[in-house]
Parts: C-alpha cells; structure tokens; sequence
C-alpha cells in the first residue's frame, strides 16, 4: 500500500494524463509499466467484472466503502496501475472521503445499484430522478455529466438486483418490472436510438420471478429463475444474439435435467453462474453432501461435474461461492461456515481458520490457492470478501475485516478505526465498518506463492 501525499492534486492530473496517453478501440497507454503489453479493447463486453467495477486502458474503476467509516457510504475510486496507486475521484483539498460532502460520494439515486461501466473515455452509470431513470455518463475525472438517454419505458423503473445490467458492443441491456412481469430492455448508447423493450419474462406464478444478464463477445446470455412455490423452482438459460435481439437458444432445465435442476441451488442460478465463449455455463449444485460446480453446453448438452468440496456442515455450501470468470480461470472462495461454530467453545470460534481463493482451469482443475488468515485472536475467523472481478491483469477483491494477514490496516486507519470504536461505545452506535482494496496479479497464477497487494486509498 502506498503512502499518498498530496492526494487531492494528484487525481485530476493523473486521471488527465490516463486520458491522454490511453487510446480506445485495442490501444494501450503507451507508458512503461507492468501490464503495458495488454491490449485493451473498448468494444468488447466487461464480463469479467462485477456490476460496480469497470476496467480501463491503465486501471480499474470500482465502488465501495471508505477503508474505515462509521456509516456505509459509498465513493468511486480509481486504481491506476501505472502509478500503482488507488484515489478517491474527488478534487477537494481538506476532504477526508468518509462523508456525503466528498465529491467521491455515490447515492443510491446518483448511481442505481453502484452500477458502472467505461466505454469510450466515459464514466456511466444510471440515474434514478423523481421522474424517470436516465443513462448518464461522466469524464475520467466525474466532472462533465451528461444525460445520455431515458432508460423508463411505460413507466416502469430500472431493476438495481445484481447482473441485472450490462454493456455490450455498444448498447447497455438492462431491467425494468412491474405488474408482475420482468421486461429485458436496451439502449444504444453510441448513437441516438431510443430505449426498447427486448423481451417479457413471466411464468404465470406470480411468486418469485428474476433473471440475470452475462455479456461475452456478441452473445448475451440470460438466466431466468421463477418460483413456484418456496419449495419448487423453474431454472431456464437464454443464449441471445446481441446483433438482432433474438433468441438463439433457451434451455428449459428442469425439463432436459430434471435430476440435475434439483440440485441447483436456486438462490445462485442468478448469481453464481457464469458463462464462457463456446456456450458453457458454469453453475453451483449440491448433490451427496458435496458442493459442485457443473459444466454445461447448451448448444450440445454435454454435461459434466468439473469441481466439488466435500461438506462438513450441512450449510457448508452458503460459505463456498463462484465468484468470477475471466475468460480463463474460475475463482471459488470458500470462507469459514459460522453456523457450523455456533455451539463451540469460544476458543474453537476465534481459531484463525482458512480462507481460501481456489483458481480453476475450466475443466475444473485446481491451479493455484490462496489462502487468507485473521490476525487478531479475540475476532473470529471468517474473512468476508467481494470480488470485484478483472480481466488478463489482476483480480480486484474488497474485503471487510480488518485483521486479514498481510492486508492489515495502515498505523492511520488502525488509529481512526479505535477512535471510531470508542465514538460508538459512547453513543451506542454499530461498530465502525472496513474495506481492504487488494489485487491479484494474475502473472503469478502457477507459481504457488501468489500473494495479494494492498491497494486500500489512503
């Protein structure tokens, strides 16, 4: 983690220069740094990141909290990879970027969902008003806004779930619902076409009904969970082609799998899921005390355990999560089950148990772990972590516990995180609330000495 000094004149000047060395359509910065060999490609879907990051020619945009708050704000931040350093996108000299009345602050109405995507040198994200939901767009710098296009069709507003909102090859897919129905609608944003609606998702049920997008080269892939009751669900996957807007291929799952579709665990077909360029989906199941992840082709139908994690517990499987898919690699988190601990002594739930970061090759084979550890012995063990996603170069993670071995605080925000504590002590208030911003380079992936690189703002 770097010392940053001066930070407020630094991120209109370094944002400026990304800006003016870093060119779209499969150009680079032409600066000397680690990853200057990736070519960046504006054009192609971001489906390696999370819905609040976005990758840059130099860098990563991302939201999240302040390193150490006593509330749970969000802020924009920019890691830039040349400098190796990550700063809040506000310009005030005297702010500490732990308020709404730092420039980096993100609303719930200014930024739906924390929502992001970067595309052409812009900044977007949508906006909810007291009249509609916009597409608006900002420079690098979250200065010059525009309001780029109306996303509210009839009425109706923007869905802010996870993976309910993508950019691809240069129209934003997105949600919008009521009258019990889920409409997939999109947006040029590159010329001036007007918002649309796509398709209507609705079984009829009228119980639990969402769908998720994942974007990869000129295919958008859609899956569609509908409830029946809260004992039986319906599990269907959409191949569409984002040239036409028409449906390719639909796999109805309890139909062509039914033995499989009873293991998937419904809560994650929406959110687990992922899917790669020769029309694979990759999905979490639980079958035989195991957790597993399957392989699917739904062009072929081949189907095939790739990975599995033998259950202790039988709540094991809500500690184990797919998290990512960047075009090669699967990434499995496994944290610490805190149910299983419930009835042991105190001693056995304060113990520093693994966490660990599994790296798959898409046949499921294992190709390098990380495993994280707590270093205070009176917090438990389980380190909560979000994975915000990243392409050929690194894997951006925040996470929030504080004591993370080799992620620990800087002596300034261990001093103000204690300041914090006693202030809600005497107000009896929630504890203060932490977010460790750190990467993954993925050039060490192989090597089995992988270790994480703090990059927490200061």
């Amino acid at each position: 983690m770097k010392k940053i000094l001066l930070i407020m004149m630094t991120v209109t000047t370094a944002l400026v220069m990304t800006a003016c060395s870093g060119k779209t359509n499969s150009q680079t910065s032409s600066e000397d740094y680690k990853y200057s060999s990736y070519v960046y490609d504006d054009n192609a879907p971001q489906y390696y990141m999370s819905d609040n990051a976005a990758a840059s020619e130099t860098g990563y945009y991302y939201i999240a909290g302040a390193p150490v708050n006593n509330n749970r704000n969000s802020y924009i931040y920019y890691y830039d990879m040349v400098k190796d350093m990550t700063i809040p996108l506000c310009s005030k000299m005297d702010c500490d970027h732990r308020t709404e009345e730092c420039e980096a602050y993100m609303s719930k109405d200014a930024c739906l969902g924390n929502k992001i995507w970067y595309h052409n040198q812009r900044l977007y994200m949508i906006e909810r008003t007291t009249e509609k939901d916009i597409l608006v767009s900002y420079d690098k710098t979250m200065r010059d806004k525009k309001e780029e296009k109306t996303l509210s069709i009839n009425g109706l507003s923007v869905n802010k779930n996870d993976n309910s909102a993508c950019l691809t090859n240069g129209k934003l897919y997105y949600e919008i619902s009521g009258d019990n129905q889920i409409y997939l609608c999109a947006v040029p944003i590159d010329t001036d076409g007007q918002a649309y609606i796509v398709k209507q998702y609705a079984s009829g049920y009228y119980y639990h009904e969402v769908i998720s997008l994942y974007p990869i080269e000129d295919k958008l892939y859609v899956n569609w969970l509908s409830g029946i009751s809260a004992d039986e669900y319906r599990y269907y996957t959409e191949q569409i082609d984002v040239s036409t807007d028409k449906v390719v291929i639909q796999c109805n799952m309890n139909e062509k799998y039914p033995e499989i579709a009873s293991t998937i665990i419904y809560t994650e077909w929406c959110r687990q899921s992922r899917f790669d360029s020769d029309g694979n989906i990759y999905f979490a199941c639980v079958g035989d005390n195991k957790y597993i992840v399957r392989k699917l082709n739904i062009s072929t139908g081949d189907i095939k355990d790739i990975y599995s994690q033998e259950m202790q517990h039988e709540k094991d499987y809500r500690y184990v999560s797919l998290k990512n898919y960047d075009g090669k690699y699967l990434y499995i988190y496994k944290n610490v089950n805190g149910e299983a601990l419930a009835e042991k002594s105190i001693e056995e739930k304060l113990k520093k148990y693994d966490n660990n970061i599994y790296i798959l090759d898409t046949d499921g084979n294992v190709k390098d772990t990380v495993t994280l550890n707590g270093t205070d012995d009176t917090a438990g063990g389980n380190i909560p972590g979000e994975f915000y996603g990243g392409d050929d170069r690194c894997l951006l993670i925040v996470f929030s516990k504080y004591d993370i071995k080799g992620l620990e605080l800087s002596e300034e925000k261990t001093a103000l995180r204690a300041e914090l504590i006693e202030e809600a002590r005497k107000n009896k208030k929630g504890s203060p609330v932490v977010s460790i911003s750190a990467i993954l380079d993925k050039s060490q992936i192989g090597s089995g000495a992988i270790t994480l690189e703090q990059i927490t703002p200061e």
